[in-house]
């Protein structure tokens, strides 16, 4: 019998069963398509060797004057600027008090009570002291007293609990002053439900019992951080806005708050073109965060971003959006601002006095899912909505897409918020990561390949991505829950939860780890599964194969039937063909790599099949 070649369409194809994907790919993991061939995905590498507190919700890279890089990650807990190998904390200070009679300590205890009247703090919350008056307290030297702290425990609105590194060798009470410094409150590291009274409906359940269920979603600790020259501007989701001057360098150098801007917002965006600065989701009363309108947009004076207050010299003003009940996301595009509602879409473009802004309905039933779900590529807007994926080019088009039910299928829809879209321009992919149906924070990633117009999917763990530009290489990164790795500034009573940042498509393995990738075919037969085949030779054909890959032929004879998986035929760039036998009705092909510097490029496959009967 002559040789078969075996041709595939790029992409993945999961809206068929495997039956019905012949001629496709079905499965993969950390596989993407380059001019119509599969092949295993870039490594990573630590960008950074320094863990951050918290999972990383905003990732922004930019250039300083001087021609520095630089790079800035927003967590839930804590902001942080890298420059150069160097990272420092740049978190606002909420408030910063001189205190006496301040510590208490018990003998034989790390714990040190900490009295403040109204201190406003909650567990988790950072509190830096310094300049501690007295010597020791209750044994612990004053130079361990000066430090970070997590705080631990809340006594009551009055008192508070830290641990230090050493303990107390007596009780102590309301000994020595001290200067108290408390960073911006930290907030949930995931979407969660609202529990307690008051979070039912009106006459559901019994009178005076907390309720054990929800559907009031508390918002998770998500920043929009901007550059604004070699600056930045920083807002907290539903929270104020802060500025960021890089020149004044890394050491005690911190995020401050802007004069005279809305004090709760959902986020910014800078109008590039005339440099305003736009908040959405805002206070209709300016420095009262009860009059926050998640559908009020207010614009600052050109060039002057503490400037929000209309008058007949400024450029400042205001504007409700109708259609939706939250504004969830805003991209700049050319010539205009891209804003997404829950289910609308809206363009905001300058037109100059007296409205200085104008604003335009896109679209219906396109909203999109989260802060960060919608990216902008060449003028054209991606972005995920509840169940579907959409673009605009001039108009509002859903995506169609070939792997639907495997993302939404088993997607954490309560965590939609954590939705990051980023772009890997090298490869003209839009990628999607998300969480999946059994995870609170994200593990899952799906591409859209524009160039290809192909889908493909895998598994990773990254919160936040950013392409190529100022770094040589994408940067993301990875949250780790439990992991209490030493950070690069000491911090007393630290409890779990670090990110690391990545330095993506360097090399062809995970920092010094096998990077394992796979994908399978849906099944092949001959003459529509009339005859029964029988596969007794394999010529593989790769491209820029380093190291070993794994070909397993697998057939079945019915659909629903369960899999015969043939021998496993490792091939390297010496493998000319493989003599195999394996029979059946249906058969597939899957393509894998298990070890530490493995790379490959598949191209083709050629198969001696010849019909083997009936049965």
């Amino acid at each position: 019998m002559p040789l078969t070649q075996l041709n595939f369409q790029p992409g993945i194809d999961t809206e068929n069963t495997e039956t019905g994907a012949e001629g496709r790919w079905s499965d993969c993991d950390k596989v993407r398509f380059r001019k119509g061939l599969p092949q295993k995905i870039g490594g990573w590498q630590k960008f950074s060797q320094d863990y951050y507190v918290g999972v990383g919700r905003a990732l922004e890279q930019w250039l300083a004057l001087s021609g520095a890089r630089l790079e800035a990650l927003g967590t839930d807990r804590k902001v942080y600027v890298f420059a150069s190998g160097t990272s420092a904390d740049i978190t606002p200070l909420r408030q910063s008090n001189s205190l006496t009679s301040v510590f208490n300590t018990t003998a034989n205890s790390a714990n040190i009570t900490v009295n403040h009247s109204s201190h406003g703090a909650k567990v988790g919350d950072f509190v830096t002291i310094s300049n501690c008056s007295v010597a020791n307290v209750g044994g612990i030297a004053n130079t361990s007293i000066d430090a970070e702290y997590e705080i631990v425990t809340i006594t009551n609105a009055d008192a508070y609990i830290i641990t230090s590194n050493n303990t107390a060798s007596a009780n102590v009470t309301t000994t020595a002053n001290c200067t108290a410094k408390y960073q911006l409150s930290i907030g949930p590291d995931k979407q969660t439900f609202g529990f307690g009274w008051n979070t039912g409906a009106w006459n559901v359940g019994t009178w005076n019992t907390p309720r054990s269920s929800s559907n009031v979603t508390i918002d998770m600790r998500q920043w929009s951080i901007n550059n604004w020259g070699e600056d930045l501007i920083i807002t907290q989701r539903d929270g104020s806005t802060y500025y960021y001057d890089s020149s004044q360098g890394l050491s005690d150098n911190r995020a401050t708050e802007i004069a005279n801007v809305p004090t709760a917002s959902t986020l910014s965006v800078i109008s590039t073109e005339t440099r305003h600065l736009i908040l959405m989701g805002t206070e209709t009363t300016i420095g009262t965060p009860s009059t926050q309108d998640k559908m009020f947009i207010r614009f600052s004076d050109q060039e002057n971003f503490e400037q929000f207050t209309a008058n007949a010299t400024n450029s400042a003003g205001s504007q409700r959006i109708a259609g939706g009940s939250e504004i969830r996301c805003a991209r700049p595009a050319k010539g205009t601002i891209l804003i997404w509602t829950d289910t609308t879409m809206h363009s905001m473009s300058f037109v100059g006095p007296p409205f200085i802004f104008g604003f335009r309905q896109l679209g219906n039933d396109c909203g999109s899912v989260g802060l960060n779900a919608a990216i902008v590529v060449d003028d054209i807007a991606y972005w995920m909505s509840d169940g579907q994926f959409f673009r605009y080019a001039g108009a509002v088009q859903e995506l169609p897409c070939s792997v639907l039910n495997h993302v939404f299928n088993d997607i954490n829809k309560t965590q939609y918020a954590q939705v990051y879209a980023g772009q890997t321009s090298n490869f003209s992919e839009i990628i999607w990561y998300y969480c999946s149906s059994n995870s609170d924070q994200i593990d899952r990633y799906v591409i859209f390949n524009y160039l290809e117009n192909s889908w493909y999917f895998g598994n990773l763990e990254r919160s936040t991505y950013q392409d190529n530009g100022v770094e040589l290489n994408p940067l993301a990164s990875e949250y780790t829950a439990n992991s209490t790795a030493n950070t690069f500034s000491q911090i007393n009573g630290l409890t779990a939860g670090r990110s690391l940042i990545y330095r993506h498509e360097s090399g062809v393995d995970a920092d010094g780890t096998a990077l394992e990738a796979f994908i399978q075919s849906g099944d092949g037969d001959i003459a529509d599964g009339e005859e029964f085949s029988f596969i007794n030779k394999v010529i593989p054909d790769f491209q820029n194969m380093e190291g070993n890959a794994v070909i397993t032929l697998k057939t079945r004879d019915y659909p629903n039937d369960s899999k015969t998986t043939g021998e496993a035929i490792t091939v390297n760039n010496t493998t000319r063909f493989y003599n195999t036998r394996i029979r059946g009705r249906q058969s597939s092909v899957r393509i894998e790599n298990q070890n530490l510097g493995d790379n490959w490029r598949f191209g083709t496959i050629r198969i001696n099949i010849r019909p083997d009967g009936k049965r």
